[in-house]
């Protein structure tokens, strides 16, 4: 019977949870950022140049493209966070999405109601050291707590998805490979040698005595062993940090954190027990 693969989600408050997050957020940053950017930038140019109402529209369309975008990155980086760590990628793109942006909205609410009296507190010592510091402690903790969210909330989906999945028992190492005979009839393989043949009774001695020519006999002789097929070569860059996969013989490896090496190419697995 194959083994079953079993995920346990994170805790909120643990390193994992804010590993898992920052892995989608960042990711999701660098690409919806600068496109949110480049469309304000131009807003306000077309608005400098007395074009209002072009500048608005096309600052509002880029800001809503990159709200878009940013919300079709949720499910594809959870999925490669997922194959990742455990080898297994998530299914259903939609449901994938709400099951995160659910959770992450849940959290954010009851962060805001803990934070509203501090953020009070900071308005009103509004212009001074300490509302600044206050305002500044805030704003880490509420990117800390959306952070925290996200890699608990991701790791909420992948247990869900792929705790009872069969894990596959692949062998340690690949078979040898045997060559087979090669048959030994091939006509050009062949020698000859003669044969020494019966010789008549002689005769008087007064006669000459005809002896037979020999017979040439084929013997077959088996051919030399072939070589070994020549292995590939390998070299330093290619193999660095790498481990070569036992089935397939490539280094397209990578390691995950539960599941260990697994090959991108064949599919192989490292079975621990």
């Amino acid at each position: 019977m194959d083994d079953l693969l079993t995920v346990e989600p994170f805790g909120f408050f643990s390193r994992d949870a804010l590993r898992a997050g920052w892995y989608l957020v960042w990711r999701q940053l660098i690409r919806v950022v600068p496109l949110a950017v480049g469309a304000v930038l131009i807003g306000g140019a077309l608005s400098g140049l007395g074009m209002g109402i072009l500048g608005a529209v096309v600052g509002g369309l880029g800001l809503c493209a990159a709200s878009i975008w940013g919300a079709l990155l949720i499910p594809r980086l959870a999925s490669q966070w997922a194959v990742a760590h455990y080898g297994y990628p998530l299914t259903g793109q939609a449901r994938v999405w709400w099951a995160i942006v659910w959770r992450v909205t849940i959290v954010a609410f009851i962060a805001a109601l803990i934070l509203t009296p501090l953020i009070a507190v900071a308005t009103s010592f509004k212009g001074s050291v300490l509302g600044t510091l206050l305002t500044v402690v805030l704003g880490l903790a509420n990117v800390a707590v959306a952070v925290l969210a996200t890699g608990w909330a991701m790791s909420r989906v992948t247990a869900m998805q792929l705790s009872g999945l069969p894990v596959a028992l692949l062998p340690l190492e690949p078979a040898p490979i045997v060559s087979e005979p090669t048959p030994l009839t091939s006509p050009a393989e062949t020698v000859s040698f003669e044969a020494p043949v019966a010789v008549a009774a002689p005769a008087p001695l007064t006669m000459p005595v005809a002896v037979a020519a020999p017979a040439p006999v084929a013997i077959p002789v088996a051919p030399p062993p072939a070589e070994p097929a020549p292995q590939p070569a390998r070299g330093p860059a290619a193999t660095e940090g790498k481990r070569q996969c036992p089935k397939c013989g490539l280094y397209e490896t990578e390691r995950g954190s539960v599941i260990g090496w697994y090959c991108t190419i064949c599919g192989w697995r490292e079975t621990r027990r």
